[in-house]
């Protein structure tokens, strides 16, 4: 029997409602690759966290002879050791497991090998990405440059918010009038509070 398994690493929802990230490439993939829909378990996790709910029940169902198809081996798991584990767990069970974008197949020995092989340079790509990353957020904040979400109220702003409550405004009052929750109101309260 042919399983399939797709992940996105947030449930995050858009302003709209719409998740910001979907399996909807990686199912159709899946379904290219001969999975019935019904056989595609999916999560919206990252692939660090331990519990997969989608996961974990597809490691229930799986049998002796079954295949496991990912659109890409990172989709199972974020780490060489957790993709390893799991393909140890998936041998002893007689499950293989197949990646349509990195053309590995482990029922074979040399598909094991790769996917050992695969899996450190993807730990290893990933480790690069979040390097430059985090080099880039640093250089631009050295520029000056605002990393981040932009502050919902100018210091001025939170000046007059303070004025305000001093004269006895209430907070709801505040917070309709600068178009904002009372929690940003207060969010901004203690800020000004806990600034040097």
């Amino acid at each position: 029997m042919l399983y399939g398994y797709a992940r996105v690493s947030t449930s995050r929802k858009d302003g709209e409602g719409d998740f910001i990230q979907t399996t909807v490439s990686q199912i159709e993939a899946l379904t290219n690759a001969g999975v019935d829909l019904p056989h595609i378990f999916e999560d919206r996790v990252s692939g660090k966290e331990k519990n997969r709910p989608g996961l974990n029940s597809m490691l229930e169902t799986v049998q002796s002879g079954d295949v496991i198809i990912v659109w890409k081996l990172d989709r199972l798991g974020r780490s060489v050791r957790n993709l390893l584990e799991l393909a140890e767990i998936l041998k002893s069970k007689n499950v293989t497991i197949r990646s349509i974008s990195d053309g590995i197949d482990t029922g074979g020995a040399l598909g094991g090998f790769l996917m050992t092989i695969l899996g450190a340079v993807a730990e290893l790509e990933r480790e690069t990405i979040v390097e430059r990353v985090k080099s880039g957020i640093q250089a631009a904040r050295n520029r000056g440059i605002q990393v981040g979400r932009r502050r919902a109220l100018s210091s001025e702003s939170c000046k007059d918010i303070i004025k305000s409550i001093e004269c006895g405004e209430r907070i709801s009052n505040i917070a309709r009038r600068y178009n904002v929750s009372r929690a940003t109101v207060y969010r901004s309260i203690a800020n000004i509070c806990h600034s040097p």
